[in-house]
């Protein structure tokens, strides 16, 4: 399994949280009991979504800074996720903001509609010019 794999299951397992309010540790095993992955990449599979729930609040907080004209309710689904993911891996993992750019437009060409991939990038784009001045 990928990286990309890996991430791409953490978006499902998010945004199936997003829709219905699953709860995220036991999708989290269940997905680790039937999914085959390296123990690096269970490792970082386990840890991301562990990480991801302690901050998840603050994050929601961080990205209704950045949305203008819009409050965070109003996002579609698919963009509520790729942005929790995005500021997440960006403010709290440290992963470089190209890495996670290029991520999130993945998932928004797989998820989202064609404005998303746009939408996404801009919101990105305000956030890290804003942490590099």
């Amino acid at each position: 399994m990928t990286q990309r794999e890996v991430r791409d299951e953490i978006f499902k397992i998010l945004f199936e949280h997003e829709v219905v309010g699953s709860n995220i540790s036991d999708r989290k095993v269940e997905v680790l009991e039937t999914l085959k992955m390296s123990k690096a990449k269970k490792e970082f599979f386990e840890k991301y979504l562990d990480n991801f729930m302690l901050n998840e609040e603050e994050i929601v907080k961080k990205i209704s800074e950045r949305v203008k004209g819009w409050t965070f309710s109003r996002l579609a689904t698919p963009e509520k996720v790729i942005l929790k993911m995005s500021f997440y891996e960006i403010l709290v993992e440290k992963i470089g903001h190209e890495i996670v750019i290029n991520e999130a437009v993945e998932l928004a060409k797989t998820y989202g509609d064609e404005n998303t991939k746009g939408f996404i990038n801009g919101i990105l784009g305000d956030l890290i010019r804003n942490i590099e001045n």
